[in-house]
């Protein structure tokens, strides 16, 4: 499996030092990371296309990549044969995509965002610079012979290092805040309960009360 993924990232390394302008490719990665699952091509070219703001200004530059990437199995493409849209009773071949969740680098791509603060409750975000080279480094550093560096936790915490520009430990404490506000941990510095009669903590009673504050009554 390590073999394996080593092969596939050093592939994608080459591929990567291919690209005089590495933010199509990343932001293709990104929308598809979004997505989620399968995207109809023709979708992909609207809102990744000129119409619709994105990087790429002809088609065949996008299927390029999207060829390679799916040869690289870094994404998967899948083939329809669905209804036309102008005469249902035609049927046509459509083209499909989506992120291989298998890939080392499918854990990292929003690696490759940096998140910021506009405004109190508004975020947005950047990408940084030199995105693949980043986003081969992050998965370059979970590829190792510890097999603890692949779970989601770890992943998870590199994540928001990277995405928050904290260090590991800041990353764990982000992590548990948000565990006390949703009750899953016990808050730090909690104010201990009183004891219980149980616990050895002896009450005193209605009754022992009373008598004391008879006998105040009778001395004065």
């Amino acid at each position: 499996m390590y073999v394996a993924a080593a092969c596939m990232l050093e592939e994608f390394a080459r591929y990567i030092a291919l690209q005089r302008d590495q933010a199509p490719l990343a932001s293709l990665l990104i929308y598809l990371k979004r997505k989620g699952g399968w995207v109809q091509l023709n979708q992909i070219w609207r809102e990744m296309g000129p119409t619709g703001g994105g990087p790429f200004w002809n088609q065949t530059t996008l299927l390029n990549k999207l060829d390679k990437l799916t040869r690289l199995e870094v994404i998967s493409m899948e083939r329809r044969i669905l209804p036309s849209a102008r005469s249902g009773s035609k049927k046509k071949a459509n083209t499909f995509y989506r992120m291989n969740p298998s890939t080392p680098i499918y854990p990292h791509i929003f690696g490759m965002l940096r998140i910021y603060r506009e405004e109190p409750d508004r975020y947005s975000s950047e990408m940084v610079a030199s995105p693949l080279d980043h986003l081969l480094d992050l998965a370059g550093r979970s590829d190792g012979s510890d097999p603890m560096l692949g779970r989601e936790l770890e992943v998870a915490l590199d994540l928001i290092g990277e995405v928050f520009s904290v260090g590991r430990d800041e990353a764990k404490r982000m992590v548990r805040e948000r565990m006390e506000k949703r009750g899953v941990i016990q808050q730090r510095g909690r104010p201990a309960e009183p004891r219980s009669e149980a616990a050895g903590g002896k009450r005193p009673s209605r009754r022992r009360s009373r008598k004391r504050a008879e006998i105040s009554d009778e001395a004065d």
